[in-house]
Protein backbone atom coordinates (compact mmCIF):
# COMPACT_ATOMS: atom_id res chain seq x y z
CA UNK A 1 0.00 0.00 0.00
CA UNK A 2 1.56 3.32 -1.05
CA UNK A 3 0.80 5.70 2.01
CA UNK A 4 1.90 8.68 -0.11
CA UNK A 5 -0.11 7.89 -2.34
CA UNK A 6 -3.48 7.00 -0.99
CA UNK A 7 -2.65 10.61 2.59
CA UNK A 8 -2.54 13.08 -1.15
CA UNK A 9 -5.86 11.30 -1.93
CA UNK A 10 -7.62 11.41 0.85
CA UNK A 11 -6.16 15.27 1.27
CA UNK A 12 -7.48 16.27 -2.07
CA UNK A 13 -10.91 14.50 -1.93
CA UNK A 14 -11.39 16.32 1.50
CA UNK A 15 -10.52 19.80 -0.43
CA UNK A 16 -13.13 18.88 -3.35
CA UNK A 17 -15.26 17.73 -0.73
CA UNK A 18 -15.01 21.08 1.51
CA UNK A 19 -14.86 23.50 -1.83
CA UNK A 20 -17.87 22.15 -3.30
CA UNK A 21 -19.59 22.77 0.17
CA UNK A 22 -18.73 26.64 -0.06
CA UNK A 23 -19.59 26.75 -3.88
CA UNK A 24 -22.79 25.10 -3.32
CA UNK A 25 -23.85 27.39 -0.30
CA UNK A 26 -23.05 30.59 -2.23
CA UNK A 27 -25.35 29.35 -4.96
CA UNK A 28 -28.39 28.13 -2.13
CA UNK A 29 -27.71 32.27 -0.61
CA UNK A 30 -27.72 33.79 -4.68
CA UNK A 31 -31.01 31.88 -4.78
CA UNK A 32 -32.52 32.33 -1.59
CA UNK A 33 -31.17 36.00 -1.71
CA UNK A 34 -32.41 38.93 0.72
CA UNK A 35 -35.68 37.12 1.27
CA UNK A 36 -34.41 35.05 3.83
CA UNK A 37 -33.95 37.54 6.17
CA UNK A 38 -37.52 38.98 5.90
CA UNK A 39 -38.35 35.51 6.58
CA UNK A 40 -36.35 35.02 9.27
CA UNK A 41 -37.49 37.92 11.25
CA UNK A 42 -40.97 37.14 10.56
CA UNK A 43 -40.75 33.98 11.84
CA UNK A 44 -39.15 34.33 15.91
CA UNK A 45 -42.47 35.20 17.24
CA UNK A 46 -42.56 32.26 19.69
CA UNK A 47 -39.76 29.31 20.14
CA UNK A 48 -41.85 26.89 17.79
CA UNK A 49 -41.56 29.72 14.33
CA UNK A 50 -37.91 29.79 15.56
CA UNK A 51 -37.35 26.19 15.24
CA UNK A 52 -39.30 26.46 12.02
CA UNK A 53 -37.39 29.27 11.16
CA UNK A 54 -33.58 27.83 11.62
CA UNK A 55 -34.94 24.72 10.31
CA UNK A 56 -35.54 26.34 6.05
CA UNK A 57 -33.30 28.24 6.06
CA UNK A 58 -30.54 26.40 7.15
CA UNK A 59 -32.05 23.51 4.85
CA UNK A 60 -32.43 25.62 1.84
CA UNK A 61 -28.88 27.07 2.15
CA UNK A 62 -27.33 24.37 3.90
CA UNK A 63 -24.85 26.42 6.16
CA UNK A 64 -25.70 26.66 9.65
CA UNK A 65 -22.92 29.87 9.91
CA UNK A 66 -24.89 31.79 7.80
CA UNK A 67 -28.33 31.48 9.31
CA UNK A 68 -26.50 31.77 13.19
CA UNK A 69 -24.83 35.00 11.58
CA UNK A 70 -28.40 36.28 10.19
CA UNK A 71 -30.00 35.69 13.92
CA UNK A 72 -26.59 37.38 15.99
CA UNK A 73 -26.94 40.42 13.34
CA UNK A 74 -30.71 40.64 14.44
CA UNK A 75 -30.45 40.32 17.79
CA UNK A 76 -27.02 43.14 18.05
CA UNK A 77 -30.19 45.59 16.31
CA UNK A 78 -32.41 44.60 18.27
CA UNK A 79 -34.64 43.55 15.98
CA UNK A 80 -35.20 39.90 17.96
CA UNK A 81 -34.21 38.39 21.68
CA UNK A 82 -31.52 36.83 22.00
CA UNK A 83 -34.35 34.16 23.20
CA UNK A 84 -35.34 33.95 19.81
CA UNK A 85 -31.54 32.64 18.99
CA UNK A 86 -31.72 29.54 20.99
CA UNK A 87 -34.80 28.35 18.70
CA UNK A 88 -33.11 29.32 15.45
CA UNK A 89 -29.80 27.78 16.44
CA UNK A 90 -31.70 24.31 17.17
CA UNK A 91 -33.71 24.65 14.10
CA UNK A 92 -30.80 25.25 12.46
CA UNK A 93 -28.61 21.95 13.69
CA UNK A 94 -31.94 19.66 12.12
CA UNK A 95 -31.23 21.82 9.10
CA UNK A 96 -28.17 20.87 8.80
CA UNK A 97 -28.67 17.07 8.74
CA UNK A 98 -30.23 17.18 4.95
CA UNK A 99 -26.60 17.53 3.83
CA UNK A 100 -25.62 13.72 5.89
CA UNK A 101 -28.98 12.60 4.00
CA UNK A 102 -28.00 13.62 0.35
CA UNK A 103 -24.53 12.83 1.13
CA UNK A 104 -25.81 9.13 1.94
CA UNK A 105 -27.35 8.63 -1.48
CA UNK A 106 -24.60 6.78 -3.46
CA UNK A 107 -25.06 8.79 -6.64
CA UNK A 108 -20.76 9.84 -6.75
CA UNK A 109 -21.02 8.57 -10.32
CA UNK A 110 -23.08 10.98 -11.50
CA UNK A 111 -20.50 13.53 -9.99
CA UNK A 112 -18.87 14.29 -13.37
CA UNK A 113 -21.78 14.74 -15.01
CA UNK A 114 -23.29 17.67 -12.16
CA UNK A 115 -19.57 19.18 -12.28
CA UNK A 116 -20.44 19.50 -15.92
CA UNK A 117 -23.91 20.50 -16.19
CA UNK A 118 -23.60 23.36 -13.56
CA UNK A 119 -20.66 24.86 -15.04
CA UNK A 120 -22.24 24.89 -18.70
CA UNK A 121 -25.68 26.93 -16.72
CA UNK A 122 -23.74 28.86 -15.31
CA UNK A 123 -21.31 30.38 -18.10
CA UNK A 124 -23.96 30.04 -21.04
CA UNK A 125 -26.63 31.58 -19.57
CA UNK A 126 -27.33 35.11 -18.64
CA UNK A 127 -30.14 34.79 -16.17
CA UNK A 128 -29.29 34.63 -12.70
CA UNK A 129 -31.83 32.23 -11.48
CA UNK A 130 -30.49 29.63 -14.13
CA UNK A 131 -26.46 30.50 -12.78
CA UNK A 132 -28.06 30.04 -9.60
CA UNK A 133 -29.31 26.75 -10.13
CA UNK A 134 -25.91 25.85 -12.00
CA UNK A 135 -23.70 27.24 -9.32
CA UNK A 136 -25.67 24.70 -6.90
CA UNK A 137 -24.94 21.41 -8.92
CA UNK A 138 -21.60 22.43 -9.52
CA UNK A 139 -20.99 22.49 -5.63
CA UNK A 140 -22.83 19.32 -5.19
CA UNK A 141 -20.90 17.26 -8.19
CA UNK A 142 -17.92 19.03 -6.20
CA UNK A 143 -18.75 17.21 -3.13
CA UNK A 144 -20.14 13.65 -4.49
CA UNK A 145 -16.29 14.20 -6.48
CA UNK A 146 -14.50 14.62 -3.56
CA UNK A 147 -16.07 12.14 -1.60
CA UNK A 148 -15.43 9.42 -4.78
CA UNK A 149 -11.49 10.22 -4.17
CA UNK A 150 -11.71 9.68 -0.64
CA UNK A 151 -13.30 6.56 -0.99
CA UNK A 152 -10.22 5.55 -3.36
CA UNK A 153 -8.42 6.58 -0.92
CA UNK A 154 -9.86 4.38 2.04
CA UNK A 155 -10.35 1.53 -0.09
CA UNK A 156 -7.06 -0.02 0.12
CA UNK A 157 -7.62 0.09 4.13
CA UNK A 158 -10.23 -2.91 4.00
CA UNK A 159 -7.26 -5.13 3.72
CA UNK A 160 -4.09 -3.37 6.19
CA UNK A 161 -4.32 -5.17 9.82
CA UNK A 162 -2.78 -2.25 11.56
CA UNK A 163 -6.11 0.22 10.59
CA UNK A 164 -8.53 -2.99 11.42
CA UNK A 165 -7.16 -3.25 14.81
CA UNK A 166 -7.39 0.42 15.30
CA UNK A 167 -10.76 0.46 14.42
CA UNK A 168 -11.48 -2.44 16.69
CA UNK A 169 -10.49 0.06 19.39
CA UNK A 170 -13.16 2.56 18.59
CA UNK A 171 -15.49 0.23 20.49
CA UNK A 172 -14.55 2.42 23.36
CA UNK A 173 -17.37 5.31 22.30
CA UNK A 174 -15.11 7.90 23.96
CA UNK A 175 -12.35 7.17 21.70
CA UNK A 176 -14.87 8.03 18.73
CA UNK A 177 -16.00 11.41 20.37
CA UNK A 178 -12.79 12.55 20.61
CA UNK A 179 -11.64 11.80 17.28
CA UNK A 180 -14.98 12.99 16.16
CA UNK A 181 -14.51 16.05 17.48
CA UNK A 182 -10.66 16.40 16.69
CA UNK A 183 -11.37 15.80 13.22
CA UNK A 184 -14.21 18.45 12.87
CA UNK A 185 -12.38 21.17 14.73
CA UNK A 186 -9.51 20.83 12.53
CA UNK A 187 -11.21 20.85 9.07
CA UNK A 188 -14.00 22.76 10.43
CA UNK A 189 -16.90 21.24 9.29
CA UNK A 190 -18.94 18.42 10.46
CA UNK A 191 -20.54 17.60 7.20
CA UNK A 192 -17.20 16.58 5.77
CA UNK A 193 -16.78 14.51 9.12
CA UNK A 194 -20.07 12.88 8.39
CA UNK A 195 -18.99 12.27 4.73
CA UNK A 196 -15.77 10.42 5.58
CA UNK A 197 -17.72 8.11 8.13
CA UNK A 198 -20.53 7.46 5.77
CA UNK A 199 -17.53 6.25 3.29
CA UNK A 200 -15.82 4.19 5.57
CA UNK A 201 -19.00 2.60 7.23
CA UNK A 202 -20.28 1.38 3.53
CA UNK A 203 -16.99 0.40 3.01
CA UNK A 204 -17.30 -1.61 5.83
CA UNK A 205 -13.70 -0.28 7.49
CA UNK A 206 -16.36 0.94 10.89
CA UNK A 207 -19.14 -0.51 12.40
CA UNK A 208 -22.22 1.72 13.28
CA UNK A 209 -21.64 1.84 16.61
CA UNK A 210 -18.44 3.35 16.45
CA UNK A 211 -19.28 5.56 13.57
CA UNK A 212 -22.36 6.57 15.48
CA UNK A 213 -20.02 7.94 18.39
CA UNK A 214 -17.40 9.38 15.86
CA UNK A 215 -20.70 12.02 14.16
CA UNK A 216 -21.69 12.47 17.99
CA UNK A 217 -18.14 13.86 18.49
CA UNK A 218 -18.44 16.46 15.47
CA UNK A 219 -21.61 17.92 16.84
CA UNK A 220 -19.06 19.01 19.92
CA UNK A 221 -16.34 19.56 17.01
CA UNK A 222 -18.60 22.25 15.52
CA UNK A 223 -18.45 24.09 18.92
CA UNK A 224 -14.92 25.00 18.40
CA UNK A 225 -15.73 26.70 14.82
CA UNK A 226 -18.64 28.72 16.83
CA UNK A 227 -16.07 29.67 19.60
CA UNK A 228 -13.28 30.32 17.29
CA UNK A 229 -15.79 32.41 15.11
CA UNK A 230 -16.84 34.38 18.69
CA UNK A 231 -13.76 35.97 19.46
CA UNK A 232 -13.59 39.56 19.99
CA UNK A 233 -17.14 39.41 18.20
CA UNK A 234 -20.37 41.38 19.86
CA UNK A 235 -21.76 40.13 23.45
CA UNK A 236 -24.42 38.46 20.78
CA UNK A 237 -22.22 36.53 18.98
CA UNK A 238 -20.48 35.28 22.28
CA UNK A 239 -23.77 34.52 23.75
CA UNK A 240 -24.70 32.00 20.21
CA UNK A 241 -21.13 30.02 20.91
CA UNK A 242 -22.09 29.66 24.24
CA UNK A 243 -25.46 28.05 23.63
CA UNK A 244 -24.00 26.35 21.16
CA UNK A 245 -21.82 24.63 23.13
CA UNK A 246 -24.45 23.80 25.89
CA UNK A 247 -26.78 22.07 23.45
CA UNK A 248 -23.85 20.20 21.64
CA UNK A 249 -22.06 19.05 24.79
CA UNK A 250 -25.21 18.32 26.66
CA UNK A 251 -26.84 16.57 23.88
CA UNK A 252 -23.87 14.11 23.37
CA UNK A 253 -23.71 13.50 27.35
CA UNK A 254 -27.83 12.07 27.04
CA UNK A 255 -27.11 9.85 24.64
CA UNK A 256 -23.70 8.44 25.66
CA UNK A 257 -25.34 5.89 27.11
CA UNK A 258 -27.53 4.88 24.42
CA UNK A 259 -25.25 4.10 21.11
CA UNK A 260 -25.95 0.56 20.82
CA UNK A 261 -29.74 1.19 21.18
CA UNK A 262 -29.75 4.26 18.38
CA UNK A 263 -27.62 1.56 16.47
CA UNK A 264 -30.01 -0.90 16.49
CA UNK A 265 -32.75 1.25 15.92
CA UNK A 266 -31.37 2.85 12.48
CA UNK A 267 -30.19 -1.31 11.75
CA UNK A 268 -34.15 -1.67 11.85
CA UNK A 269 -34.92 1.49 10.09
CA UNK A 270 -32.66 0.93 6.90
CA UNK A 271 -31.06 -2.68 6.93
CA UNK A 272 -27.83 -3.19 4.66
CA UNK A 273 -27.33 0.15 4.19
CA UNK A 274 -24.55 1.40 6.24
CA UNK A 275 -24.71 4.84 4.84
CA UNK A 276 -28.13 5.43 5.11
CA UNK A 277 -27.71 4.09 8.78
CA UNK A 278 -25.21 6.68 9.20
CA UNK A 279 -27.26 9.76 8.45
CA UNK A 280 -30.55 8.39 9.95
CA UNK A 281 -28.68 8.39 13.01
CA UNK A 282 -27.00 11.82 12.50
CA UNK A 283 -30.74 12.99 11.75
CA UNK A 284 -31.99 11.18 14.77
CA UNK A 285 -30.07 12.27 17.26
CA UNK A 286 -30.38 16.31 16.25
CA UNK A 287 -34.33 15.54 16.04
CA UNK A 288 -34.52 13.94 19.27
CA UNK A 289 -31.59 16.89 21.15
CA UNK A 290 -33.58 19.64 19.12
CA UNK A 291 -37.42 18.53 20.73
CA UNK A 292 -35.83 18.09 24.16
CA UNK A 293 -34.25 21.87 24.33
CA UNK A 294 -36.72 23.13 22.69
CA UNK A 295 -38.27 23.20 25.92
CA UNK A 296 -35.74 24.48 27.77
CA UNK A 297 -35.13 28.03 25.94
CA UNK A 298 -36.32 29.96 28.74
CA UNK A 299 -34.17 28.59 31.86
CA UNK A 300 -31.21 28.06 29.24
CA UNK A 301 -31.24 31.46 27.78
CA UNK A 302 -31.34 33.23 31.29
CA UNK A 303 -27.89 30.79 31.89
CA UNK A 304 -26.22 31.96 28.93
CA UNK A 305 -27.19 35.31 29.72
CA UNK A 306 -25.58 34.96 33.07
CA UNK A 307 -22.60 33.17 31.87
CA UNK A 308 -22.06 35.72 29.54
CA UNK A 309 -23.41 39.22 31.19
CA UNK A 310 -22.96 42.73 29.57
CA UNK A 311 -20.38 44.90 30.60
CA UNK A 312 -21.22 47.15 34.05
CA UNK A 313 -19.68 49.92 31.70
CA UNK A 314 -21.41 51.08 29.17
CA UNK A 315 -19.69 50.64 26.03
CA UNK A 316 -17.58 53.47 24.25
CA UNK A 317 -19.92 52.37 20.86
CA UNK A 318 -23.03 54.16 20.49
CA UNK A 319 -24.04 51.39 17.73
CA UNK A 320 -22.16 48.20 18.39
CA UNK A 321 -24.24 46.72 15.88
CA UNK A 322 -21.97 47.76 13.54
CA UNK A 323 -19.33 45.49 13.88
CA UNK A 324 -16.75 43.97 11.36
CA UNK A 325 -18.17 40.43 12.15
CA UNK A 326 -21.66 41.44 10.42
CA UNK A 327 -19.92 42.79 7.12
CA UNK A 328 -19.29 38.59 6.27
CA UNK A 329 -22.84 39.21 4.38
CA UNK A 330 -23.36 42.58 2.27
CA UNK A 331 -26.89 42.68 2.91
CA UNK A 332 -27.17 42.13 6.51
CA UNK A 333 -24.47 45.12 7.31
CA UNK A 334 -26.71 47.23 5.06
CA UNK A 335 -29.75 46.23 7.12
CA UNK A 336 -27.80 47.14 10.15
CA UNK A 337 -26.14 50.25 9.23
CA UNK A 338 -29.95 51.03 7.98
CA UNK A 339 -31.04 50.51 11.55
CA UNK A 340 -28.28 52.52 12.95
CA UNK A 341 -28.98 55.57 10.94
CA UNK A 342 -32.26 55.66 12.09
CA UNK A 343 -31.19 55.37 15.38
CA UNK A 344 -29.36 58.54 14.66
CA UNK A 345 -32.13 60.18 13.58
CA UNK A 346 -33.84 59.54 17.05
CA UNK A 347 -31.61 61.61 18.65
CA UNK A 348 -31.26 64.38 16.23
CA UNK A 349 -35.02 64.43 16.17
CA UNK A 350 -34.23 65.08 20.34
CA UNK A 351 -32.03 67.60 19.40
CA UNK A 352 -34.40 69.55 16.80
CA UNK A 353 -36.94 69.56 19.24
CA UNK A 354 -35.02 71.32 21.80
CA UNK A 355 -33.68 73.36 19.63
CA UNK A 356 -35.55 75.97 19.03
CA UNK A 357 -37.68 76.67 21.98
CA UNK A 358 -33.92 76.73 23.42
CA UNK A 359 -33.00 79.44 21.15
CA UNK A 360 -36.06 81.31 21.55
CA UNK A 361 -36.12 81.14 25.29
CA UNK A 362 -33.27 79.17 26.50
CA UNK A 363 -30.62 80.16 29.05
CA UNK A 364 -26.84 79.97 29.06
CA UNK A 365 -26.45 76.35 30.54
CA UNK A 366 -28.94 75.03 28.52
CA UNK A 367 -27.36 76.04 25.17
CA UNK A 368 -24.03 74.36 26.44
CA UNK A 369 -25.95 71.13 26.93
CA UNK A 370 -27.46 71.15 23.86
CA UNK A 371 -23.39 71.62 22.27
CA UNK A 372 -23.04 68.87 24.11
CA UNK A 373 -25.96 66.55 23.05
CA UNK A 374 -24.46 67.50 19.14
CA UNK A 375 -21.08 65.72 20.10
CA UNK A 376 -23.12 62.49 20.15
CA UNK A 377 -23.89 63.14 16.80
CA UNK A 378 -20.90 63.67 15.17
CA UNK A 379 -19.77 60.43 17.02
CA UNK A 380 -22.68 58.30 15.59
CA UNK A 381 -21.94 59.94 12.55
CA UNK A 382 -18.57 59.23 12.04
CA UNK A 383 -18.87 55.09 13.19
CA UNK A 384 -21.73 54.97 10.68
CA UNK A 385 -19.55 56.16 7.79
CA UNK A 386 -16.75 54.20 9.14
CA UNK A 387 -18.51 50.68 8.48
CA UNK A 388 -19.80 52.01 5.39
CA UNK A 389 -17.23 52.97 4.30
CA UNK A 390 -15.72 49.37 4.77
CA UNK A 391 -18.72 48.29 3.26
CA UNK A 392 -17.77 50.64 -0.01
CA UNK A 393 -14.13 49.07 -0.18
CA UNK A 394 -15.66 45.27 -0.61
CA UNK A 395 -16.48 43.72 -3.62
CA UNK A 396 -20.42 44.95 -4.06
CA UNK A 397 -23.46 44.36 -6.72
CA UNK A 398 -24.73 47.46 -7.98
CA UNK A 399 -28.34 47.74 -5.82
CA UNK A 400 -26.02 47.54 -2.94
CA UNK A 401 -23.63 50.09 -4.04
CA UNK A 402 -26.59 52.51 -4.69
CA UNK A 403 -28.78 51.31 -1.38
CA UNK A 404 -25.03 52.36 0.16
CA UNK A 405 -24.98 55.51 -1.68
CA UNK A 406 -28.58 56.51 -0.52
CA UNK A 407 -27.48 55.64 3.10
CA UNK A 408 -24.02 57.88 2.86
CA UNK A 409 -26.02 60.83 2.02
CA UNK A 410 -28.71 60.28 4.47
CA UNK A 411 -26.23 60.18 7.40
CA UNK A 412 -24.60 62.98 6.29
CA UNK A 413 -28.11 64.76 5.96
CA UNK A 414 -28.87 64.34 9.35
CA UNK A 415 -25.90 65.64 10.65
CA UNK A 416 -26.39 68.61 8.88
CA UNK A 417 -30.32 69.05 10.59
CA UNK A 418 -28.38 69.12 14.04
CA UNK A 419 -25.56 71.71 13.10
CA UNK A 420 -28.74 73.95 11.93
CA UNK A 421 -29.58 73.50 15.65
CA UNK A 422 -26.00 73.57 17.53
CA UNK A 423 -24.31 75.96 15.39
CA UNK A 424 -26.57 78.37 13.49
CA UNK A 425 -29.58 78.83 16.33
CA UNK A 426 -27.01 78.43 19.31
CA UNK A 427 -24.50 81.19 18.00
CA UNK A 428 -27.92 83.12 17.26
CA UNK A 429 -29.05 82.42 20.91
CA UNK A 430 -26.21 83.07 22.32
CA UNK A 431 -26.46 86.62 20.64
CA UNK A 432 -30.23 86.93 22.18
CA UNK A 433 -28.75 86.69 25.56
CA UNK A 434 -25.79 88.65 25.53
CA UNK A 435 -28.23 91.47 23.98
CA UNK A 436 -31.07 90.89 26.57
CA UNK A 437 -33.89 91.04 24.48
CA UNK A 438 -36.71 88.60 24.79
CA UNK A 439 -39.24 88.08 22.24
CA UNK A 440 -42.73 88.15 22.23
CA UNK A 441 -45.05 85.35 23.27
CA UNK A 442 -47.19 85.95 20.47
CA UNK A 443 -44.01 85.49 18.53
CA UNK A 444 -43.03 82.08 20.01
CA UNK A 445 -46.60 80.79 19.71
CA UNK A 446 -46.57 81.61 16.14
CA UNK A 447 -42.86 79.97 15.08
CA UNK A 448 -43.73 77.14 17.34
CA UNK A 449 -46.38 76.31 14.60
CA UNK A 450 -43.47 76.29 11.99
CA UNK A 451 -41.35 74.42 14.27
CA UNK A 452 -43.96 71.30 14.90
CA UNK A 453 -44.65 71.12 10.98
CA UNK A 454 -40.99 71.16 10.42
CA UNK A 455 -40.82 68.13 12.91
CA UNK A 456 -43.46 66.48 11.57
CA UNK A 457 -42.00 66.28 8.07
CA UNK A 458 -38.48 65.20 9.56
CA UNK A 459 -39.79 62.60 11.89
CA UNK A 460 -41.93 60.97 8.94
CA UNK A 461 -38.45 61.09 6.87
CA UNK A 462 -36.86 59.30 9.80
CA UNK A 463 -39.79 56.25 9.84
CA UNK A 464 -38.85 55.71 6.21
CA UNK A 465 -35.46 53.89 8.06
CA UNK A 466 -37.92 51.62 10.41
CA UNK A 467 -40.84 51.26 7.90
CA UNK A 468 -40.94 49.10 4.14
CA UNK A 469 -44.28 51.89 3.52
CA UNK A 470 -42.57 54.67 1.86
CA UNK A 471 -45.68 55.86 -0.14
CA UNK A 472 -46.98 58.60 1.53
CA UNK A 473 -47.76 61.77 -0.44
CA UNK A 474 -46.99 64.48 1.93
CA UNK A 475 -48.19 67.11 -0.71
CA UNK A 476 -50.53 68.71 1.55
CA UNK A 477 -47.71 68.52 4.46
CA UNK A 478 -45.19 70.50 2.32
CA UNK A 479 -47.69 72.85 1.12
CA UNK A 480 -49.28 73.95 4.56
CA UNK A 481 -45.79 74.41 5.62
CA UNK A 482 -44.79 77.27 2.88
CA UNK A 483 -47.96 78.89 3.82
CA UNK A 484 -47.15 79.21 7.71
CA UNK A 485 -43.88 79.84 7.11
CA UNK A 486 -44.67 82.66 4.52
CA UNK A 487 -47.12 84.18 7.21
CA UNK A 488 -44.79 84.60 10.08
CA UNK A 489 -42.32 86.21 7.82
CA UNK A 490 -44.91 88.93 7.04
CA UNK A 491 -45.95 88.96 10.61
CA UNK A 492 -42.35 89.67 11.72
CA UNK A 493 -42.09 92.27 8.99
CA UNK A 494 -45.08 94.21 10.00
CA UNK A 495 -43.75 93.80 13.82
CA UNK A 496 -40.98 95.88 12.98
CA UNK A 497 -43.16 99.10 13.00
CA UNK A 498 -43.40 98.37 16.97
CA UNK A 499 -41.22 101.21 19.25
CA UNK A 500 -38.18 99.50 20.66
CA UNK A 501 -35.09 100.06 20.33
CA UNK A 502 -33.93 96.39 20.14
CA UNK A 503 -36.36 95.85 17.26
CA UNK A 504 -33.81 95.63 13.90
CA UNK A 505 -31.61 92.97 16.41
CA UNK A 506 -35.00 91.35 17.34
CA UNK A 507 -35.82 90.93 13.98
CA UNK A 508 -32.65 89.64 12.87
CA UNK A 509 -32.48 87.41 15.51
CA UNK A 510 -36.46 85.79 14.80
CA UNK A 511 -35.23 85.58 11.10
CA UNK A 512 -32.53 83.62 11.70
CA UNK A 513 -34.45 80.94 13.85
CA UNK A 514 -37.09 81.47 11.44
CA UNK A 515 -34.37 80.15 8.35
CA UNK A 516 -33.05 77.40 10.51
CA UNK A 517 -36.38 76.01 10.56
CA UNK A 518 -37.19 76.02 7.37
CA UNK A 519 -33.26 74.68 6.49
CA UNK A 520 -34.71 71.68 8.54
CA UNK A 521 -37.22 71.20 6.95
CA UNK A 522 -35.79 71.37 3.76
CA UNK A 523 -33.26 68.50 4.62
CA UNK A 524 -36.44 66.43 6.01
CA UNK A 525 -37.65 66.40 2.55
CA UNK A 526 -34.09 65.44 1.30
CA UNK A 527 -33.71 62.82 3.82
CA UNK A 528 -37.23 61.52 2.92
CA UNK A 529 -36.05 61.44 -1.23
CA UNK A 530 -32.83 59.00 0.20
CA UNK A 531 -35.00 56.67 2.21
CA UNK A 532 -36.95 55.86 -1.54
Amino acid sequence: MNFTTQIILLLGGLALFLHGMNVMTDGLKAAAGSKMKSFLQGMTRNRWTSLVAGTGITAVIQSSSVTTVLAVGFVSAGLISFQSTLGIILGANVGTTITAQIIAFKITKASWIMIAGGFLAGFLFKNKVVKNVGTIILGLGLVFLGMSVMSDATAPLKSYEPFLDLMEGLDNYLYGILIGALFTALVQSSSATTGIVIIMASQGLIAIEPAIAIIMGANIGTCVTAILSALGKPKAAVRVAVSHVLFKVIGVVLWYAFIPQLAHLVDAISPGSEARQVANAHTIFNLANTFLFIWLVTPISKLVVWLVPEKKKKEERLFPELHQFYLEDVNLALDLSQTSIAKLGESVLEILKAGVPMALTGKEHELVELRYKDTFIDRGHAEILTFLQIIQSQSISKNQSHILERQIEAVNVMESAADVVTTSLVEAAQHRIEKSFEVSSDTVQRIAVVHKLALEAFFMAVQFYTEDDISADDTLAKEQFKKELQDVRLYLVERLSVSDENRIDIYRFESEVLEGIRRIHALARRLKRKAG
